[in-house]
């Protein structure tokens, strides 16, 4: 059975979220009150999620967050520092996600978070970017969601990687031999946005290239630079958009046959 870590040194809170996990997830929980604790958890056990508080007894400035990221974890950060320079500095890590903590409406998003990262698991992205360390910085992140990541450095060498295996295919636009656009165009021609969805990523400013993209079959356009959350926000819900068209196809299948 998978395992989440939470490590908060607010007891009540730390058995509220154990609660609640326990009781909506088929997970062990282990619960850690201070960095020491939780040490010890992880040198015992690997995590499908490490939920970690920033300020703990013994350490106060977030140490934590950077062990478990060393000890090659999954960590969301909870958080009761709402400063906005801090949070951009937390989220610079390879982290999920950064939660305030401010009530049970966060404890039902990070439920909502882990069942989402349990679905990404079935899914597979393929990443298309010419630039080596955007293409690894992409593929890191993608993999941290749980996401399985095919990573390829033009639009003719994603063509030929493509399979109905695949849900979404997440592009640049200025690329060598076939750019986004093409891509995109030709991609089209073999699977529709029930089938397939397309996320498409540029620095270009011309409000025109927007435009250009969703007219040509992608679901979706996000300008560079764009922030961790974002990224995650977006492709996130263009994998459950797609869950639910399979589902309705699922459901008029059904009751095509019993008619």
């Amino acid at each position: 059975m998978n395992r989440i870590l939470i490590v908060e040194d607010n007891k009540t809170l730390a058995k509220l979220i154990a609660k609640k996990i326990s009781n909506t997830l088929n997970y062990e929980v282990d619960v850690a009150y201070s960095m020491q604790e939780a040490k010890l958890f992880l040198s015992k056990y690997s995590y499908f999620i490490s939920l970690l508080d920033m300020n703990l007894p013994d350490a106060p400035n977030g140490e934590i967050v950077d062990f478990a990221l060393l000890k090659g974890q999954h960590v969301i950060v909870l958080s009761a520092n709402i400063d906005k320079d801090f949070r951009k500095q937390m989220l610079s890590k390879s982290i999920i996600d950064y939660v305030n903590k401010r009530g049970v409406e966060d404890i039902h998003y990070i439920i909502q978070s882990i069942q989402r990262l349990e679905k990404n698991q079935e899914h597979t992205i393929l990443l298309v970017d010419d630039s080596m360390v955007i293409r690894k910085q992409m593929k890191t992140l993608l993999e941290n969601m749980y996401f399985k990541v095919i990573a390829v450095a033009h639009g003719e060498e994603a063509l030929g990687m493509l399979n109905p295996k695949i849900s979404l295919v997440l592009t640049d636009y200025n690329m060598p031999v076939m750019n986004g656009l093409e891509l995109t165009q030709e991609i089209r021609k073999n699977y529709s946005k029930k089938e397939l969805s397309i996320i498409a990523l540029s620095s270009d400013e011309n409000d025109e290239t927007t435009a250009l993209f969703l007219k040509n079959g992608a679901n979706d356009y996000v300008k560079k630079p764009f922030s961790k959350e974002e990224f995650s926000c977006r492709i996130n819900n263009a994998v459950e958009a797609m869950e639910n068209i399979q589902i309705i196809s699922d459901y008029e299948i059904k009751f095509d046959d019993l008619n």
